[in-house]
């Protein structure tokens, strides 16, 4: 079932009027799409904020006034501080015509791995299809059950829905789970700290004997020369 937006159009050339949207709790949003000119609109932030937590790939229907267009959530931006959202790009869409999209990967299953002290590496986070707009999956589910320490899944590996084709590297890697970090344990450590000390000491020492048969010598070449004059006479 396709979800309803209300849409309304907006102004656009002033950052003054998209401050005082969303001011408004108003979010700026644009629909382009193939033979279509782009319109500049604004959505309730609290009714789009609610679609794009359930889910960015919905088809939805935006309602300006008596025109209804069929679209998906094309890209979103956040604010940096708030995190509410910023500004939306709507891409209209053709009922058999195909598109790509980007598809979240979703976790599911107690994995073998982590459960044996491993640590879960989720690398990517979503995928892009390529499929018509009824086929669009809300996520693709990304079984981790059975994967242990050392192992890893590609996206070739994915259960992909039918007539749906995956358009990013089959090669990629979705989740590894890696090893846990060894620690040195403190006798280990330690026990280092003791074999370097007798090294230490005996270097201390020949530096030492060297500094003090320095000094005799640099103390022999000091001598008044006449001492040495009165020593060669006895």
């Amino acid at each position: 079932m396709e979800l309803q937006v209300v849409v309304n159009a907006r102004e656009t050339g002033k950052k003054s009027l998209l401050k005082q949207l969303r001011k408004d709790k108003k979010t700026p949003a644009i629909i382009y799409g193939a033979n279509f000119k782009p319109e500049a609109v604004w959505v309730d932030e609290k009714e789009i904020s609610g679609i794009i937590k359930r889910s960015k790939t919905s088809v939805l229907t935006l309602n300006e006034g008596k025109k209804k267009i069929t679209a998906v959530i094309k890209d979103v931006s956040y604010d940096v501080l708030s995190d509410r959202v910023n500004h939306v790009d709507f891409m209209k869409i053709e009922a058999m015509k195909e598109l790509e999209i980007s598809v979240p990967l979703e976790l599911e299953g107690e994995c073998k791995g982590v459960k044996e002290g491993g640590i879960l590496d989720f690398i990517i986070r979503k995928i892009d299809v390529r499929t018509i707009p009824s086929k669009i999956p809300h996520s693709i589910k990304v079984n981790i059950s059975q994967m242990n320490i050392g192992d890893t899944l590609k996206v070739s590996q994915l259960q992909i829905p039918e007539g749906v084709a995956v358009m990013t590297n089959g090669d990629s890697i979705c989740v590894s789970i890696q090893a846990p970090r060894k620690e040195e344990e403190p006798a280990e450590a330690e026990a280092s700290v003791a074999a370097a000390a007798p090294e230490v000491e005996k270097k201390g020492s020949k530096d030492t004997k060297e500094s003090k048969e320095t000094k005799e010598t640099s103390e022999s070449k000091d001598k008044n020369p006449a001492d040495k004059k009165k020593q060669a006479g006895k």
